[in-house]
C-alpha cells in the first residue's frame, strides 16, 4: 500500500510534538516535585552544595606601652573533641594505653590511670564529640597532633580541634580596666579596646572553597576573593614601670586605711600624656581590691578642699593684683553665710586674720569662702563662669566609654519643674568644694596646668597607631587653653601649693621627702544616697570621707602630675593628710628615684661625668634616695642627721658630717627649700620666702652669731 507523502510528513509532525509535549509536562511535574519537596530535605541537600564563601577572620591589633611592651594581644586557642565513631576499633584498643600515658604528660591533672578510666566512658557513650582538652595552646596542640592514634588523622585519628581566639593582658591585672575590653557580638566595649576598636579590629576577609572527599573545603581561587586585613597597634602614654608603682602604692594606700575604693593618676606635665592610672575597690566576697570600676573617669564627686585652688584661679584672674600676703579677717569662730555656718578644721590665725597664702596652706574654709563671697557675691555668675573658662562644666572627651558629665551649676539653673537649684548658701560652699561633682581627673588636668605655667593640657592616653613598623597616626600633646591665668598668677598658685607641703596641712607627711612636692589636700564628707552627710558608718561610729591629695613633683621644674584619691576609709585616719598624702609621697618618691633622680644623676658633659659642689642635706633623705637608685657611695658620716654630699669628677659620692652649730647661722644657699625651712626652723629662726626652686640667697649671712628670735628671708630660684 502506498503512503501518501503528504500524509507521512502529517503523521511526524504529530509525533515530534506529542513527543515535546510529555517532556515539557515530565519537566513541569519534576519543577513541581522539587518545590513540594519536604524542606528538611531541601535544607540537607543544600548543605551538600559544592561550593560556598567562608571567612577569613582578621587577627586583632596589639596593645603597647610607651617603651614597647606588649600589654594587650590576641592568642589562638584551641578546644579538642574525640570522635569515638571514626577511630579505628583496632587501632583505638591497641594503643589506649600508650595514648594515656602521653596524655598524662601533657595534662598531668589527670594520670594515666585516670585518662583511661576518662576516655573509656566516652567510648562507652559512642560520644562523637567527646571534650577532652579545653583552651590549650597552639603548641599544646601540635604535641598531641604527634600522638599515637590522633597522629591518623581527623578521619582515623578522631581528633577534633575547634580554633578561637582569646585576648591575653601579658601583665595580668595591670592597667587591665583601662585596657578594656571589645566584644564585637555582644556590641560590649569599654576602656581603650572599645575605644579604638575601629583601628584595632581589622577587616574580615573571603574566600571562594569547594567541597572534595571527605567533606573538606578547598580554596579554589576566585577574584571575588578578599585577603583578611588585621588589626593596627595601639601604642599608649603608659609606662609599665610607673604603673606599678602606682598600682603597688594606691593597693597599699586602700588596704592601709581600710578603704572602700579609690584612684591614683600619674600625668606628664608637659604633654598631658598619661603615664600610669590605678582604680581599685574592695571586692567584699575575696577581701581584696580589684578593678572593679573606673573611678578616675566616672566617679562624680564633691572633692572637699582640693577645689579651692580653682576658687583661687578664679578669684586671681578676677582681680590679679590681689598678694599672697593680703590680710583676710576669717574670725575667731564660725561664720555663718544665709542660714548656714561654716567653721574650719584647726585653729592657726591669731587673732582671726591670716593670709591669702595662709587660706591655702591651712585649708581654711572661712578664708576662701570669704574671699570668693566678697568678690562675686554681687554677681555668683560670674565666678561660676570664671570655674567654666577652666573646662570644669565639660568632659574631657577621652573617648573612654562611661566618662562622667560634672555638675557645676549656674545661678539661673532650674530643676524641671521650674525651681532654682542655686541658693543663698551655694556660692561659699562650692567654693570650698561642695556642691560641685567633677572627676579625680579633671582635678588632676587644673593642678597639672599650674605646674605647666598655666597651660591647660588635654590628657591623653595613646601616642601613635601603628601598621607594622609604620606609624600612621600620631596623637600630638593636645593644648586646650594657653593661659589659664596670668603668668604673675600661676607663680602664686604654685607659691601656695609648695607651702601647702612645707608648712601647712602635708607638712608632716611630706618631711624628709626625697623629693619636693607641691599640691593640696582635700577632704569632704561622703554623701549618703539614704541618710545624706549624717551617714555614720555602723562599726566606727563616725562619719566617711572621700580623701584627695593632688599636686606635681619636683617643683623646681615639673615633671610629674598627680592626684591620690581615697573614698570612704575606715581605718583610724580620716583626713586627706593622712590618708591620701602618704600614698602620694610612695609614688612621688619610687618615680623619682626610677626615673627623675637617674635622669639627672646620669648628666654628662663632654663625656665626663659633672662635677657637683658639696651640698648640705638630710642623711636619711640622701640615703633613701641613693639607696632607691641603686647607686654606691661612700659613707664617711660616723652618725648625725645633716650631712655634706659630694659628687666628685671620678663619678664617686661622698657624704661626710656636716657639723652644724645652734649658736651660728648655718649657708642654706644651695639647698632643697624644703631642707632649709626644716633646718632652720629647728634651730629657732623663722622663714619666709620668695620663687621657686632651691635656695639662691639668704638675708642672714653664713658663720654670724646666731640672735634669739631671728628671721631669714630666703630668695629660690629654679636650677
Amino acid at each position: 500500500m502506498k503512503i501518501d507523502p503528504k500524509t507521512d510528513m502529517l503523521w511526524k509532525t504529530y509525533l515530534v510534538y506529542i513527543l515535546t509535549l510529555v517532556f515539557g509536562v515530565a519537566i513541569i511535574v519534576k519543577i513541581v516535585i522539587a518545590q513540594t519537596k519536604d524542606n528538611k530535605e531541601l535544607l540537607a541537600l543544600a548543605e551538600q552544595r559544592e561550593y560556598r564563601v567562608r571567612t577569613l577572620e582578621a587577627s586583632r591589633g596589639n596593645i603597647f606601652s610607651s617603651d614597647g611592651q606588649l600589654m594587650a594581644t590576641s592568642i589562638p586557642l584551641y578546644d579538642v573533641f574525640f570522635d569515638y565513631k571514626t577511630v579505628d576499633s583496632t587501632l583505638l584498643a591497641d594503643n589506649i594505653d600508650s595514648l594515656c600515658r602521653q596524655m598524662a604528660g601533657l595534662f598531668p591533672k589527670r594520670n594515666a590511670a585516670q585518662w583511661k578510666a576518662f576516655f573509656a566512658e566516652g567510648i562507652a557513650k559512642k560520644n562523637r564529640h567527646y571534650k577532652i582538652a579545653l583552651n590549650i595552646t597552639q603548641p599544646q596542640l601540635r604535641q598531641m597532633e604527634k600522638f599515637v592514634i590522633f597522629k591518623e588523622g581527623i578521619y582515623k585519628g578522631g581528633m577534633i580541634a575547634e580554633k578561637k581566639i582569646r585576648r591575653e593582658h601579658p601583665y595580668k591585672e595591670l592597667a587591665s580596666l583601662m585596657l578594656g575590653m571589645a566584644n564585637e557580638q555582644k556590641g560590649y566595649y569599654f576602656g581603650l579596646e572599645g575605644a579604638y576598636n575601629d583601628y584595632l579590629k581589622g577587616q574580615n576577609g573571603r574566600q571562594l572553597v569547594r567541597r572534595i572527599h571527605h567533606g573538606d573545603w578547598m580554596p579554589v581561587g576566585s577574584e571575588d576573593d578578599l585577603d583578611a586585613k588585621n588589626g593596627d597597634d595601639v601604642v599608649t602614654t603608659f609606662d609599665i614601670k610607673l604603673q606599678d608603682i602606682v598600682e603597688t602604692a594606691l593597693n597599699n594606700t586602700l588596704t592601709t586605711n581600710k578603704a572602700e575604693q579609690g584612684c591614683a593618676i600619674l600625668m606628664d606635665v608637659e604633654t598631658g600624656y598619661v603615664k600610669a592610672l590605678a582604680n581599685l575597690s574592695l571586692n567584699h566576697k575575696t577581701g581584696k581590691y580589684e578593678e572593679l570600676y573606673n573611678v578616675a573617669l566616672t566617679e562624680r564627686y564633691e572633692p572637699g578642699s582640693v577645689f579651692k585652688i580653682a576658687s583661687m584661679v578664679v578669684l586671681l584672674n578676677h582681680k590679679e593684683d590681689m598678694q599672697l600676703t593680703d590680710l583676710v579677717n576669717i574670725g575667731t569662730g564660725p561664720i555663718k553665710f544665709s542660714n548656714r555656718t561654716m567653721k574650719d578644721d584647726h585653729s592657726f590665725a591669731k587673732g582671726g586674720i591670716c593670709t591669702v597664702q595662709e587660706v591655702i596652706e591651712q585649708s581654711s574654709n572661712k578664708g576662701t569662702a570669704v574671699l570668693v563671697t566678697k568678690a562675686f557675691a554681687a554677681h555668683p555668675e560670674k565666678y561660676v563662669e570664671g570655674l567654666y573658662a577652666l573646662g570644669l562644666n565639660k568632659k574631657i572627651g577621652t573617648g573612654i566609654a562611661g566618662e562622667a558629665q560634672p555638675v557645676i551649676k549656674h545661678p539661673n539653673d532650674k530643676t524641671k519643674d521650674g525651681h532654682k537649684l542655686w541658693s543663698n548658701v551655694s556660692l561659699p560652699w562650692m567654693s570650698i568644694g561642695y556642691e560641685v561633682n567633677v572627676t579625680p581627673m579633671q582635678l588632676l588636668m587644673l593642678y597639672n596646668a599650674i605646674a605647666n605655667n598655666g597651660r591647660l593640657m588635654k590628657p591623653q592616653f595613646v601616642t601613635e597607631i601603628k601598621r607594622g613598623n609604620q606609624t600612621i597616626e600620631k596623637f600630638d600633646p593636645i593644648v586646650l587653653n594657653e593661659h589659664i591665668a596670668s603668668t604673675e598668677s600661676i607663680e602664686k598658685l604654685q607659691t601656695m601649693l609648695e607651702g601647702v607641703a612645707i608648712r601647712g596641712t602635708a607638712r608632716r607627711q611630706f618631711q624628709g621627702c626625697v623629693v619636693k612636692v607641691a599640691g593640696k589636700t582635700g577632704t569632704a564628707q561622703y554623701y549618703d544616697k539614704v541618710q545624706g552627710y549624717a551617714y555614720h558608718e555602723p562599726g566606727i561610729g563616725r562619719r566617711l570621707y572621700n580623701t584627695t591629695f593632688v599636686g606635681y613633683f619636683p617643683t623646681d621644674k615639673p615633671r610629674y602630675s598627680c592626684i591620690v584619691m581615697v573614698s570612704r576609709a575606715r581605718g583610724a585616719k580620716w583626713a586627706a593628710g593622712g590618708v591620701s598624702a602618704p600614698g602620694f609621697r610612695e609614688i612621688a618618691e619610687k618615680v623619682y628615684a626610677t626615673r627623675i633622680g637617674i635622669q639627672e644623676d646620669d648628666t654628662t658633659i663632654m663625656g665626663k661625668k659633672t662635677f657637683i659642689a658639696p651640698y648640705l642635706v638630710r642623711r636619711d633623705k640622701e640615703t633613701q634616695y641613693l639607696n632607691g637608685i641603686a647607686k654606691p657611695y661612700n659613707d664617711f658620716a660616723i652618725n648625725g642627721e645633716w650631712v655634706t654630699v659630694e659628687n666628685t669628677e671620678t663619678g664617686e659620692t661622698h657624704i661626710r658630717e656636716a657639723k652644724l652649730d645652734n649658736q651660728v647661722v648655718p649657708n642654706v644657699v644651695g639647698m632643697d627649700i624644703t631642707d632649709a625651712v626644716y633646718l632652720l626652723e629647728n634651730m629657732g629662726i623663722s622663714t619666709n620666702f620668695n620663687g621657686q626652686g632651691t635656695v639662691k640667697e639668704q638675708s642672714l649671712h653664713a658663720g654670724d652669731t646666731l640672735k634669739p628670735n631671728s628671721i631669714m628671708h630666703l630668695t629660690l630660684a629654679k636650677k
